[in-house]
């Protein structure tokens, strides 16, 4: 019985292996879909090729999310452009230039370059009475950065000198300048090393409205350089992000929070040694963008006195600008107000994308602008 049991078994598995088969059907699968340039040349990190097949046939559409990695990869910066070549950044600036362009031409990015289709607002020599109709609720001490977090230290600092005397009572010592020798290496720690990110965090803690200030004020810089034609190479929000590699540009930005963007029409015109008016303008309203914003969204600016300081140092020391230096500081500003009520909207809406996306992608940021759908 056993041995029949086991050439029956060997005879169905023979016959099973034997036994002719029906074809089977092949599975059907998705037809792979051949990756267009710009996607072979975004996945292949090939940032030449990338704006290439940007500017490549306007008329052959492109996905947003690709517009924005494409973006994304046109606008990063090698370090060594950042440290001083003077070649590769100059062919980096281009390139982007070139990217911003095409995107416009594509629709992507309409409004890129729109303010300088016409004359800025206010111009040099506006009558007080065109000045004041402008400005609206408005008065020039609202475009003076008041250095809020500046005046908060102070109050802080003397807080802590007080309980440091304190504490060196309390534990018998004969002079509390131990301790505020601490508090000095301390502090000169945080803004070496740091960038200042301690600092924000204790102002952060103390003034809720601070990281709404910044987003505010950097949307401000962002969105004025894009209405303006200055092609916007990254964004980082916060000292604690700049350290820890967030936002976006960080290398254009050497490692500090802040909006990095350039001019490429003023570059060529201080290698030529003639700078325009319209430039001069263009570039002082941008630089002022994020004390026109806080102007918008609060009545007055609490931050903003880097940027004044550098402007100034620009008018001085770069272009010799003869004029008064404060009221150009202060036209521009009032010129840059005037640019943000008008495109309301678009502010409000990168404002809701850098509060969401905290910049990490400057594409994303930079296409959010035209894009109603983004926030």
């Amino acid at each position: 019985m056993r041995a029949s049991l086991l050439l029956f078994t060997v005879y169905h598995s023979a016959g099973a292996y034997l036994q002719p088969r029906s074809p089977r059907r092949p599975l059907s699968r998705p037809a792979l879909r051949a990756l267009s340039p710009l996607e072979t040349a975004i996945a292949s990190n090939d940032v030449d090729a990338v704006v290439d097949a940007l500017e490549d046939d306007a008329s052959v559409p492109i996905d947003r999310n690709l517009a924005v990695a494409a973006l994304d990869k046109a606008a990063a910066v090698t370090p060594d452009s950042s440290d001083g070549e003077q070649f590769a950044a100059a062919y980096e600036e281009a390139r982007l230039v070139r990217a911003y362009q095409a995107l416009r031409r594509r629709g992507l990015a309409p409004s890129f370059g729109v303010a300088i289709d016409e004359p800025f607002p206010l111009s040099q020599g506006a009558s007080e009475e065109q000045i004041a109709r402008e400005a609206g609720d408005l008065t020039l001490a609202a475009f003076r950065p008041k250095d809020g977090a500046g005046r908060m230290f102070a109050i802080l600092g003397a807080v802590v000198c007080g309980l440091e005397i304190a504490a060196a009572k309390a534990f018998g010592l004969d002079s509390p300048q131990p301790l505020f020798l601490a508090t000095a290496g301390l502090a000169a720690f945080d803004t070496i090393a740091l960038k200042g990110a301690l600092a924000e965090s204790i102002t952060s803690a103390v003034d809720s409205s601070y990281s709404d200030r910044i987003v505010r004020h950097e949307a401000g810089h962002l969105l004025l350089a894009y209405l303006c034609g200055l092609p916007v190479q990254g964004c980082v929000l916060s000292a604690r992000e700049a350290l820890n590699g967030g936002g976006s540009g960080a290398a254009a930005l050497n490692g500090a929070a802040g909006t990095a963007f350039f001019d490429p029409e003023l570059n060529a015109a201080a290698r030529r040694g003639r700078i325009t008016r319209s430039v001069i303008d263009r570039y002082c309203i941008v630089v002022m963008g994020g004390i026109a914003a806080e102007a918008v969204s609060y009545g007055s600016a609490e931050g903003g006195k880097d940027d004044e300081t550098a402007l100034i140092s620009f008018l001085q020391d770069t272009v010799g600008f003869t004029g008064d230096v404060l009221v150009q500081a202060r036209m521009s500003a009032l010129n840059g107000v005037i640019l943000l009520r008008r495109y309301r909207a678009e502010f409000e809406r990168l404002v809701k994308v850098l509060e969401r996306d905290r910049a990490k992608s400057i594409g994303a940021a930079v296409l959010s602008i035209d894009d109603v759908a983004a926030a």
